[in-house]
């Protein structure tokens, strides 16, 4: 082959491999950045969420299972960090659990929270594989194995409890 004839087919190649990337590219079922967009987990399994808690503001919730006594749900997100973590403080608190604390180190955090005076639950958020997005556990102990005093009611309030009869003081 003739070094001009060379010359004409280099950059005609190169168009063709650029274009057929641009091509692929744009055809994919893909979100930001190129990472697949996750898939929600089926309407039967988010019903095994407590009452009253939506993970809508944190992201996707791709799973949700009920065993032993814990709801384990795994979400993913596209938020930054520190939104992320506001947003589970939000859905939990909303759902009648209150934050115990959290601890966020920009690279994963850890959001912990409480039902009356159990230890109820963690959110652990880690950076997914996909760039900018951050994978979400979270643990909670269900509700209804929660002593009736300490199981969350939605309006952010511990469950009533009955209330013993005061004792009239001594005369």
């Amino acid at each position: 082959m003739s070094l001009s004839r060379r010359a004409r087919l280099t950059p005609a190649l190169l168009l063709l491999c650029a274009a057929s990337l641009l091509v692929g590219g744009c055809s994919s079922d893909a979100g930001e950045a190129g990472c697949p967009v996750p898939t929600a987990a089926p309407a039967g399994d988010l019903g095994l969420l407590p009452d009253g808690l939506s993970l809508d503001g944190v992201g996707t919730v791709t799973r949700v299972v009920s065993s032993q006594g814990h709801v384990n749900v795994r979400a993913v997100s596209s938020k930054p960090i520190d939104e992320v973590t506001v947003a589970i403080q939000d859905a939990v608190t909303a759902a009648g659990f209150r934050p115990a604390g959290m601890d966020n180190e920009g690279f994963e955090a850890e959001v912990f929270f409480t039902a009356g005076s159990y230890a109820a639950g963690q959110a652990l958020v880690r950076a997914a594989d996909c760039d900018g997005q951050w994978d979400v556990d979270l643990v909670l102990v269900d509700p209804t194995a929660l002593p009736g005093s300490a199981a969350p009611s939605p309006s952010g309030t511990p469950a009533p409890t009955a209330t013993a009869t005061p004792t009239p003081p001594p005369t």
